[in-house]
């Protein structure tokens, strides 16, 4: 059973393309490991259990993700 950061992320994630999910086991099999990672961050048995731990934890994420785009964006590549 899906918390409520976890049934909100499968909802706005890709389109709603995982509305359907409804247990965290589900997101193995789905071969989008970006989907898996989010919703195993949002898990309460991982210790997120307020919307400010949730927010918390997706801004660290996208924090990475910008640090790694900006990187990419900087390198030369012949």
């Amino acid at each position: 059973m899906l918390n409520p950061f976890q049934q909100i992320c499968a909802v706005a994630y890709g389109e709603g393309d995982f509305a359907h999910i409804e247990s965290i086991e589900e997101t193995h099999d789905l071969g989008d490991p970006l989907f898996a990672f989010l919703m195993a961050e949002l898990a309460s048995s991982e210790g997120c259990d307020s919307r400010e731990e949730a927010l918390r934890r997706l801004e660290m994420a996208a924090a990475d993700i910008r640090r790694v785009i900006d990187a990419i964006d900087q390198t030369i590549v012949i």
